[in-house]
């Protein structure tokens, strides 16, 4: 909401408060001033002339030299406009003046022609093409004072100040509302004028009739005799601080008083109704209607429509009809004046992507008080600058119910809930400021709450009103008393050991985005399923909830890979949409070179070294022990692919993408994992195993085995350490070989053991008995040989 600080002051005194004063108290005690700035940021030099005289330049065809009466002297000024012409009123930047975009207005030699001043444009001016639409220069009317300050005749001399406001105040979408807002924060006097309107003796025949729940009031007048105009300068100059275009004195004035109360109001043609009947119904499903915009829209059921009894002639709430448009040659209005459904309104302005002034009212609900005092309000004002006559009499249905909202609150709840201790006087002073009547009892309060503030609905409410008004800053400052005590839970304290432990692995954390193109949503996922789409979607790139924080981990990767950076290592805390659950994952990926080393050369990320990570977390966790077991997925390397399995469960999956889906992205030998947070916080064990250390050292030795080609790795250390239980510290794969003088089908694994006695040190005899213990297991178990 732009507000004009030189029409508020109609209605409030701002005398002694500077605008910054102003926008400051209102951002702490109201809504966020966004921004405060000069309408026409022109301090000076800019005055009213005449152009007495107008000949061509001798040097230029496109340029006139003009000679200009400016009431202290005769200028010449070199124009090159092609609407400058003898005998009008124009607008002069003097030499000195500063123009909008910093241009410093200086006499000079154009051609040949020396020339002492700017002959200006509304657009030089600073305000921009789409408020006026003008070429050339601006023409003043006849009456303009030669001589006088030019910025004040156009009324631009004003500060703008721009409210960035929550749905829920919708009353700051007016002028009063602004103004009762002020008068509130000040303690100052509120003035709002009644209308004067003066009817005719001819009656006003419109017959109105609703039969939609749509609807909840309308009101209509007719007006006659009407002289299409611009709108004053005044009037035009305050649309504009706005941010509305002024198009004529009708349209204007329906924009004035819809800024000035919070109604909008639309204006018909009446001689191009076709009858002296308003009927509001709800559209039929798939009906037609052309809109001011000269758009032919398809209705639904549900959408308000406003006809005179045999066609549509305005899209309720939204947008009127071409048909019965305002044109230069309309004599006679029917001025319209209703309140909707908040929420019908929103349906139908989103589906047929017409926002507007009037729909961003009408969906934050408008003030049903407002609707009559509005139609009246612009019935008057174009009564005097249009020069129409106004019929006696208003139709009307209404089906609101009248009266206030009763609220309630008591002294002792307002000081427990903000920890004061006001007093009954301070309180009844708030509510007088804030115009809300109250009944008082024993210390408790019976607000009669307005029908403009229908934000007001609960103490907790008024509650807000009051510690706004008294000055949040002013509150004493208690601790909170209490008899819990704060902690993380489970999930925050996992969430923080997942980015402790992998930042210190090397990792770094990325934030994507959840959004992705609904054709690939299921790219890097386990299972597919039915995605989780947006009703209305900003882009196709951007149309459906992820399933996994890996494809924007891959974007990421692809981005930075472009930006020659060779070492990705990346985690990311994201989460799973489907449409029964949304879930936390993990994601890592691993890319390039992990551990630069300036002395010798660093192999790049492969598989295991991923793996490596993840085992690394697990030990962190203290999580039991995983097992992998190799599948096939779309999109990855078919022999480089696991799912990660923990008791018995599956919780995640480790793979190599596959060159065909990272190449096209500029991407090679990418890693990825995904593990589900949930399952690792039911997995992670509370309570940690210690041991003393054994005074006695350990004996490492190495086997060579060769087993069939689809035997795991981890079988064989499982079966090792069922068999020696109490001597095995420790087993790991050191290698594997399939090739040269292995046959086909099998392969070669090197296994290096670390045994130890607890009791004592292991004789020679002791670990070759247990060696060939272990051996004959594997070959029992698994088939393997020792080479």
């Amino acid at each position: 909401m732009k507000v004009s600080l030189t029409w508020l002051n109609n209605y409030v005194s701002l005398k002694g408060i500077k605008p910054e004063e102003l926008s400051q108290a209102i951002t702490l005690r109201s809504q966020e001033v966004e921004d405060l700035s000069p309408l026409v940021d022109i301090e000076e030099g800019v005055t009213i002339g005449e152009v007495t005289g107008c000949r061509p330049h001798e040097e230029a065809e496109k340029l006139s030299v003009c000679t200009v009466d400016t009431g202290e002297k005769k200028r010449t000024i070199v124009c090159g406009a092609d609407n400058v012409a003898e005998g009008q009123k124009v607008v002069v930047a003097l030499p000195g003046a500063v123009l909008a975009g910093g241009m410093e207005i200086r006499e000079t030699t154009i051609r040949g022609v020396h020339s002492e001043g700017m002959i200006c444009s509304l657009s030089e001016l600073g305000i921009d093409e789409k408020y006026h639409q003008e070429e050339g220069i601006h023409v003043l009317d006849p009456a303009a004072p030669i001589g006088s300050d030019a910025l004040e005749y156009l009324a631009f001399n004003d500060t703008v100040l721009e409210l960035d406001l929550t749905p829920n105040r919708a009353d700051l979408l007016s002028m009063h509302g602004v103004a009762y807002e002020v008068a509130a924060i000040f303690g100052r006097n509120l003035s709002i004028p009644d209308p004067e309107l003066i009817t005719s003796e001819q009656a006003n025949t419109v017959e109105i009739e609703t039969q939609t729940e749509g609807c909840q009031s309308y009101y209509g007048r007719v007006l006659e005799e009407a002289t299409i105009g611009p709108s004053p300068r005044w009037m035009q100059a305050r649309l504009i601080a706005a941010g509305i275009r002024p198009i004529n004195n009708i349209v204007d004035v329906t924009n004035y008083v819809m800024l000035e109360t919070g109604q909008p109001l639309h204006a018909f043609d009446y001689d191009a109704l076709r009858s002296d009947r308003i009927v509001v119904r709800d559209a039929r499903e798939g009906e037609s209607f052309v809109t001011l915009d000269e758009e032919a829209r398809t209705l639904k059921a549900g959408d308000v429509l406003i006809t005179d009894g045999e066609r549509p002639i305005a899209l309720g709430g939204v947008m009127g009809g071409l048909d019965t448009e305002v044109t230069s040659s309309t004599r006679s209005i029917l001025l319209e004046a209703a309140t909707f459904d908040p929420a019908r309104i929103r349906r139908t302005s989103s589906r047929l992507d017409l926002k507007s002034e009037s729909s961003m009212r009408f969906e934050r609900g408008v003030d049903p008080q407002k609707t009559r005092y509005a139609l009246d309000r612009a019935a008057a004002l174009i009564a005097i600058y249009a020069s129409a006559a106004v019929r006696d009499g208003v139709q009307n249905v209404d089906r609101h119910a009248r009266g206030p909202r009763d609220v309630t609150l008591s002294l002792n709840t307002l000081n427990k809930v903000l920890g004061s201790n006001y007093e009954a006087p301070a309180v009844r002073d708030v509510f007088n400021r804030l115009r809300f009547p109250y009944d008082e009892e024993d210390e408790v309060f019976t607000v009669h709450v307005p029908s403009r503030r229908q934000d007001v609905n609960t103490y907790q409410d008024l509650i807000e009103e009051v510690g706004r008004l008294m000055d949040y800053n002013a509150l004493p400052d208690t601790l909170p008393t209490t008899l819990s005590i704060g902690g993380l839970s489970s999930r925050q304290k996992l969430r923080r050991h997942l980015r402790r432990t992998l930042s210190g692995l090397g990792l770094f954390e990325t934030m994507t985005y959840s959004l992705r193109d609904v054709s690939r949503i299921d790219d890097l996922t386990l299972e597919n399923g039915k995605p989780v789409e947006l009703s209305k979607p900003l882009s196709r790139e951007h149309h459906a909830l992820v399933r996994t924080p890996l494809h924007g981990m891959v974007d990421v990767a692809a981005y930075n890979r472009a930006r020659k950076q060779e070492s990705i290592h990346l985690f990311e805390i994201g989460k799973q949409y489907t449409s029964e659950a949304e879930r936390e994952r993990l994601g890592l990926l691993m890319s390039g070179p992990y551990h630069h080393h300036r002395w010798r050369p660093t192999p790049p990320t492969d598989f295991f070294t991923l793996k490596g990570v993840i085992e690394a977390l697990r030990q962190a966790l203290n999580l039991p022990r995983f097992h992998y077991e190799a599948i096939t997925l779309e999109n990855y390397h078919p022999h480089q692919t696991a799912r990660i399995y923990c008791k018995g469960k599956s919780i995640g999956h480790i793979g190599k993408l596959h060159p065909e889906y990272v190449e096209p992205q500029g991407l090679e030998d990418v890693y990825v994992a995904e593990l589900d947070i949930e399952s690792l916080e039911a997995l992670q064990q509370e309570d940690y195993t210690y041991a003393p250390v054994s005074p006695y050292p350990g004996v490492r030795r190495d086997i060579a085995l060769l087993v069939d080609d689809d035997v795991p790795a981890e079988a064989l250390k499982d079966s090792l350490a069922s068999v020696m239980p109490d001597r095995l510290q420790s087993s790991h794969v050191f290698d594997v070989y399939t090739g040269e003088k292995i046959e086909a089908g099998k392969k070669s694994i090197a296994i290096r053991l670390t045994l130890a006695d607890p009791e004592g040190t292991l004789r020679s005899e002791d670990v070759d008995a247990l060696i060939a213990e272990g051996v004959e297991a594997l070959s029992r178990e698994h088939g393997a040989q020792q080479r």
